[in-house]
């Protein structure tokens, strides 16, 4: 695993409710990504070129309100197919941020239904960015309702994951593999696909980098039925932004990780199959650990966890 030359002193979360800080402390914010072909070295892992330079470490500043210490201290969201959360991982709560009240769209077998938001994104000035399978939004952090950009069909039709890298880039992948540089700025967002994921893999539901440039996915194999890779156990893995090229770092043992992100220097996967269930990987095994459950504070029932983000400037290691 990657790791920078920014040494951090502490990583603190959020405390939700009347404690309720803002997602992001002061810190380094990069230059959004202006739609132009990326390089090759630009934030990607050794199989894919170097790493980002991040420069010398952050001056913090003041806490933010709800944060003790000094450290940066950022908001993990997840969210259901209709629904945006606020998620405090230390205390193990859960706040409702509000429904995503996304636009009607043709379904299948005819009629119109609400677009399902398959994912979440946070760019590095804390606007939050949502996906469905065929489109790009924004989601508001105080209702959750979403404005839609525009199409990123250019990425194929079956779009499920959303992660930005520290220096303002944002990136997409489907289900069957394809993986792409989004430039939301454009109108309609520009599309530039990098190809597809490569072994064979594609995203099972997420992906989420972390401020040294390191980028997380939950994968599985394609047309594998039986394997390890598969619906059935998904597989945590680095992603290196400028090729797609897989690193496989363990299975998780866990089905359905439609949602991650990052906190308490551990990957968290968000499950999709209605237990609510949320589990910590350890990203240098792969491994997966229940960690809680989280009911819907108005049904009550498990969340069915659709997607899940955090600011990417939130840092590998937690001391």
């Amino acid at each position: 695993m990657l790791r920078s030359n920014v040494v951090f002193t502490l990583a603190l979360v959020c405390l939700l409710g009347t404690s309720a800080c803002t997602s992001r402390a002061r810190g380094p914010v990069g230059v959004p990504y202006d739609g132009g072909v990326p390089d090759t070295d630009s934030g990607a892992l050794p199989d894919g070129g170097s790493p980002l330079d991040l420069g010398p470490a952050p001056d913090f500043g003041v806490v933010p309100p709800g944060c003790s210490g000094t450290g940066p201290c950022y908001t993990v969201y997840a969210h259901g197919d209709h629904v945006l959360y606020k998620i405090d991982l230390a205390m193990r709560s859960l706040v409702t941020v509000g429904p995503f009240n996304a636009p009607m769209v043709p379904r299948t077998g005819g009629g119109m239904a609400e677009d399902v938001i398959t994912d979440l994104a946070v760019a590095p000035d804390d606007t939050i960015y949502g996906v469905s399978n065929t489109a790009l939004y924004t989601a508001s952090a105080t209702d959750g309702h979403v404005t839609r950009v525009g199409p990123i069909t250019a990425c194929g039709t079956a779009g499920v994951a959303l992660t930005f890298l520290p220096d303002g880039r944002l990136y997409t992948g489907d289900f069957m593999g394809a993986f792409c540089l989004v430039a939301p700025g454009t109108s309609p967002p520009t599309v530039t696909p990098i190809g597809t994921l490569s072994g064979g893999y594609a995203l099972s539901g997420d992906l989420v980098a972390v401020s040294d440039g390191t980028m997380y996915g939950t994968v599985y194999r394609v047309g594998d039925a039986t394997g390890t890779g598969t619906q059935a156990n998904n597989l945590l893995a680095r992603i290196a932004p400028a090729t797609g090229a897989v690193t496989i770092i363990g299975s998780t043992g866990y089905p359905k990780l439609f949602g991650v992100a990052y906190q308490l220097g551990q990957v968290f996967g968000f499950t999709h199959d209605g237990s609510g269930e949320v589990v910590t990987i350890d990203p240098h095994t792969g491994v997966g650990t229940l960690y809680g459950t989280f009911n819907d504070p108005t049904t009550g029932r498990g969340i069915s966890f659709a997607g899940a983000a955090v600011n990417a400037n939130v840092p590998p290691i937690f001391i």
